[in-house]
């Protein structure tokens, strides 16, 4: 039996010209996908296929995939780590939160974090 196919997640960068909120200039969707294929260049072109898909069904423009991840767990569920991304900084916990986490121009739901 051969060793199964890796998982890899994509992250692709979209725009949508028609759906921004009065104040805002662009409103832009970072947007992961979820990919069991060879290798991290069969990840970024299955990705960016879907991507042009995606991006027709929702009006919005696909700018690039920006990053991937190749997932350890040989098979996905519950609690499997799905992204990561490390990111050496010298802002404090709170200042690094606000600049590349949760901003107030973030459409979320109404999960605000950890209390």
């Amino acid at each position: 039996m051969s060793d199964p196919l890796p998982w890899f997640t994509v992250r692709c960068l979209f725009s949508h010209p028609t759906r921004a909120k009065d104040g805002d200039g662009h409103l832009y969707e970072e947007r992961v996908t979820l990919w069991n294929c060879v290798n991290w260049d069969e990840a970024y072109r299955l990705a960016g296929i879907e991507a042009e898909t995606y991006a027709k069904e929702a009006d919005a423009i696909f700018i690039n995939t920006t990053d991937a991840f190749n997932l350890f767990d040989a098979e996905c569920g519950h609690g499997s780590e799905v992204w990561s991304i490390m990111r050496g900084s010298n802002f404090d916990a709170k200042t690094y939160t606000n600049t590349f986490c949760t901003t107030h121009r973030d459409r979320l739901h109404d999960y605000d974090g950890p209390e």
